[in-house]
C-alpha cells in the first residue's frame, strides 16, 4: 500500500542518495547456495509491506503448534494502540486498497482470509489485526530462529507517534532473503504450511517488478512493499527445469515509484542473466551502480 511517511525516519535509516538517482540493495541465492550475489545486502531500509511475510510465517508456526486454527476468526476493527504510549489510533482506509477487509468492519473474519488479504492485496488493516494477535515480539523470536537477522518487526502499521520517533519496521536485503528462504525450507513450520505460504505468495496481485524482469511464464512467489520513496520486492523464483533462487531488491530515493520499479525490473533481468551464466559478477554490479547513479533508461 502507498503511504506517506515522515522524512525524519527516512533520514534515520540512511535515505540520502548523495545526488544519485536512487539507492538499491540486492540479495540473491539459489536454494543450494551454489550461486549467489550480494550488493549492499546489509544496508538498512524501511521494510514497508515486506514485513508481512514474517507475520504470515509466525501465523503458520502457531497453527502447526496447535495454538490456533486458520478457521478461527477475529473482529475487524480499525482501532490500534501506539507502541509509544498506548494511545489509540485509526488507519486511513480506502476501498481500492483495503477491499474485502474494509467491507467487514464490525464483523468477524477468519485468520485464513485475513492472511490472504495481508499478502495478496497487502491490506494494512488485516496486518494490524493479525499482528495484534501474534504479537511483534513473538514474530521476532521466529525471525531470529530462522536466521533472518536484519529483519525488524517492531509494531503495527501507520503508528504515527512511532514514526515520528524513528520506531519502525526495518529490513536489509540479506535478512529478507533469509526470511523468504524460511518460507521454502525452514523446519519451524510443516511441509503443508510451507506449501500453503508459497501458494499465497504466488497469488500476489502486485507484479510490476521482479515478475516483469523474468522470462514469461516463470513461476514467482513474492511479497512487495512500497511507501514514500521506498519500493521493494522479495521473491522466490522457480525457473523451469532449474534450481529455484531467492531474489530480494530494495530501493529508495528514486524520483517516483515508476522509476524505482523500472530500476528493479532492470536489476532482475541482469540477475537472471547472471544466474544463467551470461553475465559476470562485475558487470552485474556495474549495472546496479549505473542504475543508482543515472536511473533506468527511458
Amino acid at each position: 500500500m502507498n503511504r506517506i511517511i515522515p522524512f525524519l525516519f527516512l533520514a534515520l535509516v540512511g535515505c540520502e542518495t548523495g545526488g544519485q538517482a536512487g539507492e538499491i540493495a540486492v540479495a540473491m541465492s539459489t536454494l543450494d547456495g551454489d550461486t549467489y550475489f550480494f550488493y549492499k545486502e546489509k544496508k538498512v531500509f524501511h521494510a514497508a509491506s515486506t514485513m508481512k511475510t514474517a507475520v504470515m510465517l509466525e501465523l503458520y508456526r502457531m497453527r502447526d503448534r496447535s495454538e490456533l486454527s486458520l478457521k478461527d476468526s477475529l473482529l475487524v476493527v480499525n482501532q490500534f494502540n501506539s507502541i509509544v504510549d498506548g494511545s489509540t489510533y485509526s488507519m486511513e482506509l480506502t476501498e481500492s486498497e483495503e477491499g474485502a477487509v474494509m467491507a467487514r468492519l464490525g464483523e468477524k473474519m477468519s485468520l485464513k482470509d485475513l492472511n490472504e488479504a495481508m499478502i495478496t492485496t497487502s491490506s494494512n488493516l488485516a496486518t494490524n489485526i493479525l499482528l495484534n494477535m501474534v504479537k511483534p515480539e513473538q514474530v521476532m523470536k521466529t525471525v531470529s530462529e530462522v536466521g533472518a537477522e536484519g529483519v525488524l518487526v517492531l509494531r503495527g502499521l501507520e503508528d504515527l507517534k512511532a514514526y515520528e520517533r524513528g520506531l519502525s519496521n526495518r529490513t536489509d536485503a540479506h535478512g529478507m532473503m533469509m526470511l523468504m528462504r524460511a518460507v521454502v525450507e525452514s523446519p519451524v513450520v510443516s511441509d503443508d504450511s510451507r506449501d500453503a505460504m508459497l501458494r499465497i505468495l504466488g497469488r500476489q496481485e502486485f507484479n510490476e517488478m521482479i515478475p516483469v524482469g523474468l522470462p514469461a511464464g516463470t513461476e514467482v512467489a513474492h511479497k512487495t512493499g512500497r511507501i514514500t520513496s521506498i519500493c521493494h520486492d522479495a521473491a522466490i523464483v522457480f525457473p523451469p527445469l532449474q534450481e529455484p533462487f531467492i531474489l530480494v531488491i530494495l530501493t529508495r530515493g528514486f524520483e517516483n515509484h515508476a522509476q524505482a520499479t523500472a530500476a528493479g525490473v532492470a536489476v532482475t533481468k541482469s540477475v537472471y542473466s547472471y544466474y544463467g551464466g551470461d553475465l559476470s559478477v562485475s558487470l552485474l554490479k556495474d549495472t546496479i551502480i549505473r542504475l543508482e547513479k543515472e536511473g533506468p533508461a527511458g
